[in-house]
């Protein structure tokens, strides 16, 4: 049997940091399918009504150190959308709201 990896803080580095929980599943989702240990961390100060300053909305997606030149390369990689998808503009998502 061998012996657990390392948890300790300095073995994670990150290679994205965004202002939404969701963006950061998206990123650790992608990176998690391709093989790399991904985690989120959600360090956004909540307190309502808070407008998204980003400052205050800071979520980071970490890999272990020694994935982190295979994370940068997943993530600079452009992905081909299906043929069948619809692009909508951010106009269009303001519609809906």
């Amino acid at each position: 049997m061998t012996a657990p990896e390392s948890n300790r803080p300095e073995d994670w580095v990150q290679v994205a940091e965004v202002t939404q929980v969701w963006q950061g599943e998206l990123i650790a989702g992608r990176l998690r399918a391709s093989g790399i240990e991904a985690e989120i961390v959600d360090q956004t100060f909540h307190q309502e009504p808070m407008p998204n300053v980003r400052a205050f909305a800071v979520v980071r997606v970490l890999v272990r150190m020694e994935q982190v030149e295979e994370a940068k390369r997943v993530l600079d990689q452009a992905l081909e959308l299906p043929d069948d998808t619809e692009v909508t503009s951010a106009e269009d998502d303001d519609d809906c709201n």
